[in-house]
């Protein structure tokens, strides 16, 4: 999935939010991330947690 496509899927007009949030410069607001997590399905903690199970 491309950033545009998210982006689309999310309700943003401007992929180039993603684009910064990806790059680390500009911090995701919550809203976004829950719009994130919905559309993938999961948990905003299953999104942002660091560890990953293997």
């Amino acid at each position: 999935m491309t950033m545009r496509e998210l982006a689309n899927a999310i309700g943003y007009t401007a992929y180039s939010h993603i684009s910064l949030i990806e790059k680390g410069k500009r911090e995701p607001s919550l809203k976004f991330v829950r719009k994130v997590a919905d559309f993938f399905g999961v948990t905003v903690d299953q999104l942002v947690r660091d560890e990953q199970d293997v």
